[in-house]
């Protein structure tokens, strides 16, 4: 294998946000190697790349915004895409009128309207600062969204995600996390992404280890030769995986590639 895709929040990350060292060991000891690594996040561009360069002197390719956008440090974006302008605001409308937090992702920058509890501790687990502006729905009306997010208890969007997804039937809804609702363009997901990442590059799915944890790593999962979910995740990805490794605040990814590196699978 030649290529590795990591999903970060809930794989290689602890429930501190910060990479367990069993993972930041296998990673160096991959890239001694001359493997490919690259991160795989719905997290924002700016995000990921922030949390990386807390661990590592390189950069690496990324897939962020679930797959909506794709970059490298050599060609920038390869890929983006977007939540069209007037569809991007009736979906902030509707977030509106059921008394749910939203917030949008406009040109790599994290927009809400309201200053609340959910807005600051997002803005502190990606490290990224708000931009606050007065109407969202109106911003959004004019450039799109790479990603609008609801974020509420799971039961209250357990009970408006069938609702959503009917009138916005033309748009990816799904959720990153348990109080986390994605709405991302229908043509995004992580497989889709690392495919043109593959081309773009020159390597090939077959030779690739993806790992994640939750139901918007299952295309990632099934693009490649090998997929490994965390005991974690969510029953729909363990589902398709090869593997199933220990969990996320275990270091499972991390201990079961050093478990190869022990067996000589990389000499």
């Amino acid at each position: 294998m030649k290529v590795f895709v990591f999903d970060l929040d809930g794989t290689i990350l602890m429930d501190s946000h910060n990479i367990h060292p069993s993972n930041l060991k296998a990673i160096n000891l991959l890239l001694e190697k001359g493997k490919k690594i690259v991160f795989a996040s719905g997290r924002m561009l700016p995000s990921v790349r922030k949390l990386l360069q807390r661990y590592f002197d390189v950069e690496f390719p990324i897939i962020a915004y679930n797959g909506s956008v794709v970059w490298t440090n050599e060609h920038g974006k390869i890929m983006e895409l977007k939540i069209e302008p007037q569809r991007a605001s009736q979906i902030v409308q509707k977030l509106r009128s059921l008394n749910v937090h939203r917030q949008a992702y406009v040109d790599d920058k994290l927009v809400v309207e309201e200053d609340n509890e959910h807005a600051r501790a997002y803005s502190e687990h990606s490290g990224i600062e708000l931009t606050f502006v007065d109407d969202l729905a109106e911003l959004v009306a004019e450039h799109g969204a790479t990603k609008l997010l609801a974020i509420a208890e799971p039961e209250r969007l357990d009970a408006i995600i069938p609702e959503l997804r009917d009138e916005f039937d033309d748009v990816l809804i799904f959720k990153s996390f348990s109080n986390y609702l994605d709405f991302v363009p229908s043509q995004t997901d992580k497989g889709r992404a690392l495919k043109v990442l593959a081309e773009k590059l020159g390597f090939d799915l077959r030779e690739a280890v993806a790992f994640g944890d939750n139901d918007n790593d299952v295309a990632l999962l099934r693009s490649v030769g090998l997929g490994v979910a965390v005991r974690n995740g969510t029953k729909s990805l363990k589902e398709v995986a090869d593997v199933v490794v220990e969990e996320n605040f275990l270091g499972g990814p991390g201990n079961f590639l050093l478990d190869l590196f022990d067996r000589g699978w990389f000499d």
